[in-house]
């Protein structure tokens, strides 16, 4: 009986230390998700670092995209960095709103083997990612990691981060990403570590037609034992290019969480607006199990009360994927579409759910998303967005969905087993053209692999999250595998295309001859009608018909000029 005691009491202690956050000496918060945090618990001999167990060997699975809404059906991995001696993890990329071709990778980057932690990388592409430059070595200068990349509409680049203060730092660069800058957004809390500024995200307003173009915003989860906003969402802007910011507000007290708030992701409308989500813990430890939301509509000077957008959820950061014990959470993600189109000002929110949201049963792990057409004030029904058999027990998670902002296509993704063993993965893309209602997912990943904690890194790390940007029809997906035996970022850039049917008919309903299309910037080809083309998705086509058909006129030329009213040539 008295050693029964014992076990209860010492079952106990370990219970407050790990799980409820709380001891007397060398403290813990378990709620914390940033691995240069763990790291330090590990220095500090509170948990151990994961040791070098053997992975099997990646399985090589093809480079086909089977999609019928890509261009091409081919798409290589390409390595952000091809080394040896780094880890990469924990993706995030922005396209350049000058040039598509153009994009910002950042990651959580250490040496390899893992002796330390350097922070957030910066690699960028002008090629549309077929080859990338740049440092694994934090920007701005060595920082804690958790990376969020963003660009605005003059071309200067910005990643936000934990600071080494354990505060929030962004880091701005104005040719490129060949170098970078480091400003302090905040301040991290007096006493340093335990406490924490944790789980940032940072975006640019973008819009064209926001009069409050060119904000930044940065937020995260204040972890600060005493403080008036700790366990709640805060969040600062920049006006001026991120070289000074706002004094941060609590934007998620009214939502009440039992817990805490965490996870926390920013958007912008087509008028500005600001929208924030974040995943709520009600209890601890225990999964996900409500997705909070605040909105502004004043360039961030002031946010309406906090309001639960979907409660009865059930995520995974408690349940776990049995993926060789690496974490996972579902924390939510958000995309706004600014396109100017039929959808335009629409919010998109995907998470990773147990079984059906509101059922929260059952071996499934999908990705749902739920979407507002009023600016925030009411939501949808939860919609699957993965478009695999249900009922198989097969997990999909991590899941970054982004709005296009010229053609408002939207694109996710996310790791999934659907084809593989239970302890493997591979990367896979869904991509909706009608706003949510119906979806195609493809495999974008060359390889089915095993992930596994790296070695060297406490707290089951893997990453976590995934990364996807879009622009003009080109989409680039980032994701980490360990194909090398060590975790690297690889990107699958595609484009998407739309199927168009072209035809020119008389008063009867026969088709007749053909129509033109400028090809090459240098001349009309003709194409007998009717005829099917695969425009690329935000694409600029000119095609050419006649308003009249008459007997002998041939359709061999015709012209830019849009004062034409005939384009034909008669013989």
């Amino acid at each position: 009986m008295i050693k029964q005691r014992i076990f209860l009491l010492a079952l106990f202690v370990f219970h407050s230390i790990f799980f409820d956050g709380l001891t007397q000496e060398n403290k813990i918060n378990s709620r914390v998700w940033n691995i240069s945090y763990w790291q330090k618990a590990a220095e500090k001999g509170l948990v151990e670092v994961a040791k070098v167990t053997p992975i099997p060997s990646a399985v090589y699975t093809g480079n086909q995209l089977n999609s019928s809404l890509v261009i091409s059906n081919e798409s290589t991995d390409i390595p952000i960095i091809a080394s040896d001696s780094v880890t990469q993890s924990e993706n995030s990329v922005f396209v350049n709103p000058l040039d598509k071709n153009k994009v910002l990778n950042s990651n959580n980057s250490t040496d390899y083997p893992v002796t330390k932690i350097y922070g957030t990388s910066g690699f960028y592409t002008i090629d549309g990612g077929n080859t990338w430059s740049g440092q694994v070595t934090g920007t701005g200068g060595a920082n804690r990691g958790d990376p969020a990349t963003a660009i605005d509409l003059n071309g200067r680049y910005y990643v936000g981060y934990i600071a080494m203060d354990w505060g929030q730092g962004c880091a701005y660069s104005t040719d490129g990403g060949a170098s970078w800058n480091h400003v302090q957004v905040a301040a991290g809390p007096p006493g340093g570590y335990p406490d924490i500024l944790d789980k940032n995200h940072l975006w640019v307003d973008n819009s064209p037609s926001s009069a409050f173009k060119g904000n930044l915003y940065s937020a995260w989860t204040r972890f600060e034992e005493g403080h008036i906003n700790n366990n709640d969402i805060e969040i600062s802007r920049s006006t001026d290019g991120g070289l000074s910011w706002s004094n941060p507000i609590n934007i998620s007290n009214a939502v009440n969480a039992g817990s805490h708030n965490q996870g926390v992701n920013i958007q912008t409308g087509p008028a500005g607006e600001v929208y924030a989500v974040w995943a709520i813990y009600d209890n601890w430890p225990a999964d996900e199990n409500a997705i909070g939301f605040a909105k502004s509509t004043d360039g961030g000077i002031t946010f309406s009360a906090a309001t639960r957008i979907i409660d009865n959820i059930r995520g995974i950061r408690n349940t776990g994927v049995n993926k060789n014990g690496i974490r996972t959470n579902s924390f939510p993600s958000m995309a706004v579409d600014i396109s100017g189109g039929p959808r335009n000002g629409w919010i998109y929110v995907v998470w990773s759910n147990v079984g059906v949201p509101g059922e929260n049963q059952g071996s499934d792990i999908d990705v749902y998303m739920i979407r507002s057409t009023d600016g925030g004030n009411t939501w949808s029904s939860p919609i699957r967005v993965n478009q695999d058999a249900s009922g198989q027990g097969k997990k999909h998670f991590f899941p970054w969905i982004t709005c296009d902002p010229e053609t408002g296509a939207l694109f996710v993704i996310f790791y999934d087993d659907r084809n593989v063993s239970s302890n493997q993965c591979e990367t896979y893309v869904a991509v909706s053209l009608d706003g949510g209602d119906t979806w195609e997912d493809f495999k974008v990943s060359d390889v089915a692999f095993t992930p596994s904690p790296i070695p060297g890194l406490a707290s089951g790390y893997f990453g976590d999250y995934l990364g996807i940007s879009a622009r003009g029809g080109k989409v680039y997906p980032v994701w980490s595998d360990n194909r090398t035996g060590h975790a690297l970022a690889y990107v699958s850039p595609f484009e998407v295309s739309i199927h168009v049917v072209v035809d020119q008919k008389l008063s009867n309903g026969a088709s007749v001859d053909s129509i033109g299309r400028w090809e090459d910037g240098q001349h009309f080809v003709a194409y007998k009608v009717p005829t099917d083309f695969n425009f690329a998705l935000g694409s600029k086509e000119v095609l050419r018909g006649s308003q009249k058909i008459i007997n002998d006129e041939k359709y061999y030329k015709w012209s830019l000029d849009d004062s034409v009213i005939n384009h034909r040539e008669f013989y």
